[in-house]
């Protein structure tokens, strides 16, 4: 454990892989702005020197040398993708979590700040929903293929696939990528479907900023947690499916405001306005941190704030199709 009165830089080693590959974390990391001396690596051979190892969970056969000192736990996935998280005695070898969840010690969630990057107008907006998912999740796929039953929807993505103008997640097309080309079919819609990969607790991934920066209303599958990634003006920047009993009843709205451009708009306001009054919020605190996160950790390792018995499991089942109000086949 260390010394809390020491005046030897706080080091922080990333001990494993990122998904298998090296994370070089030397590069984007800038210290000069810590109230203590921080110093972040990804070099093995410093392992005697380590105040904390950092483990993706991903990576987790990749296990730190010592246990003497704190160990901290990264993953930005969910519990039904990596089981390791449900692991009681797993969880409980680690002392602090870096993760997606807004309620744990560093959040870090896939979900920048939304740009305000002006959308294109109504009548600009010819098409009318989109999606574009790479894993076909079982029930959300299964949504999906019955609200298309009842409005159109261009998927452009693995799952239930009727367009073809999107390159692969890891392709690229005139110098653009999956993700840039993705945006810009995206303003072109006025909706676009986000659903998650599954439903569990402060789970997010970059396909709602997408949707938000590109300004194509997201309908979102999520759960309730939902609220604490939109403070401010972002409050009515979504529509969620868990408002709508059934497919139908969320067809007929998303038909209903394409029709209604005041009502349409008020789903953007945010974008003229700005995210508005973020002060006090996790999100916020994770969009303008004081501090960089690594030197979030140094601090919080120098001062001994750490979970000394150990993590607790992070339960999540995978969803079913009764959470959602429908059946299979349908």
């Amino acid at each position: 454990m260390r010394n809390s009165n020491t005046t030897e830089p706080c080091l922080i080693l990333y001990w494993s892989t990122i998904f298998g590959s090296q994370p070089h974390i030397e590069k984007r990391w800038n210290d000069n702005d810590c109230p203590v001396v921080c110093q972040v690596t990804s070099d093995r051979s410093r392992a005697r020197e380590a105040d904390g190892f950092v483990v993706h969970a991903r990576d987790s056969h990749m296990t730190p040398p010592k246990e003497s000192v704190p160990w901290i736990l990264h993953t930005q996935e969910n519990p039904v993708y990596t089981s390791v998280m449900k692991n009681a005695k797993f969880m409980s070898r680690f002392n602090l979590l870096m993760s997606y969840r807004l309620d744990y010690d560093f959040p870090v969630p896939v979900y920048p700040m939304p740009q305000l990057t002006p959308p294109l107008t109504f009548k600009e907006k010819t098409k009318l929903i989109m999606a574009a998912f790479s894993n076909c999740e079982p029930v959300r796929t299964e949504y999906m293929r019955q609200l298309m039953k009842f409005v159109q929807v261009d998927s452009y993505g693995a799952c239930l696939r009727n367009k073809n103008d999107l390159v692969s997640r890891y392709g690229s097309k005139n110098g653009k990528n999956f993700k840039e080309l993705k945006s810009e079919l995206a303003r072109q819609y006025k909706f676009t479907l986000v659903f998650f990969n599954q439903d569990c607790e402060y789970f997010v991934d970059d396909q709602l900023s997408h949707a938000l920066n590109a300004g194509s209303v997201p309908v979102v599958m999520s759960t309730d947690k939902l609220d604490e990634f939109l403070p401010g003006n972002l409050r009515q920047s979504v529509i969620k499916v868990r408002d709508f009993r059934t497919p139908k009843d969320l067809s007929d709205y998303l038909k209903y405001l394409s029709t209604n451009e005041t009502e349409y708009n008020n789903y953007l306001t945010w974008k003229s306005k700005g995210v508005g009054n973020i002060t006090g919020t996790v999100i916020g605190n994770f969009w303008k941190p004081k501090y960089p996160i690594y030197c979030q950790i140094c601090v919080a390792l120098s001062e001994g704030r750490i979970h000394k018995e150990g993590l607790r499991p992070i339960p999540c089942n995978a969803r079913t199709y009764e959470d959602w109000g429908i059946k299979k086949g349908a």
